[in-house]
């Protein structure tokens, strides 16, 4: 038997999200590709009409501890986990299943919202995404969720 060294490690990746003046976050997965910031840890949307299903392409689990959204003006937000249909797992369009989601914040009539380790902390299993539902706030919208690979030693 071989010994393996596991090295502690910890990840974090963002992904954001732009919705265009007049639309809201739909939970809906945004279409196009998501370029890389240079330190390759920010996936990066162009603003678009809908959007708002936030999914690392990962069968690891994932620490999820920062959302933070701001429409630009008042508005209604609702957060959700949500389970991927596996079938849909390595396609363009990850799609929600249908009745398998639980609210994990709703707020009404708010600009902005930041939920932080303080508030909010959760593993997001495999086949696990994070869903966003805005109202039209008459201005752009901006969204980003943070979640981290973490590995650490086996006991």
């Amino acid at each position: 038997m071989t010994n393996v060294l596991r090295v502690p490690s910890s990840t974090a990746t963002a992904i954001q999200q732009r919705i265009a003046t007049g639309h809201g976050f739909d939970g809906t997965f945004p279409t196009g590709d998501s370029p890389l910031d240079a330190s390759n840890a920010l996936y990066k949307y162009a603003k678009q009409n809908a959007g708002g299903l936030f999914f690392w392409d990962t069968v690891e689990p994932l620490i999820c501890s920062q959302i933070h959204v701001d429409l630009g003006a008042s508005g209604d937000i609702t957060v959700s986990i949500v389970n991927i249909d596996p079938a849909t797992f390595k396609t363009a369009t990850p799609t929600i299943l249908a009745g398998e989601s639980m609210i994990i914040e709703s707020t009404t009539g708010v600009r902005f919202i930041a939920l932080d380790e303080a508030r909010f902390k959760t593993v997001l299993l495999p086949f696990q995404g994070i869903k966003l539902v805005t109202t039209s706030s008459g201005a752009d919208q901006i969204a980003q969720v943070v979640a981290s690979l973490e590995r650490t030693y086996v006991r």
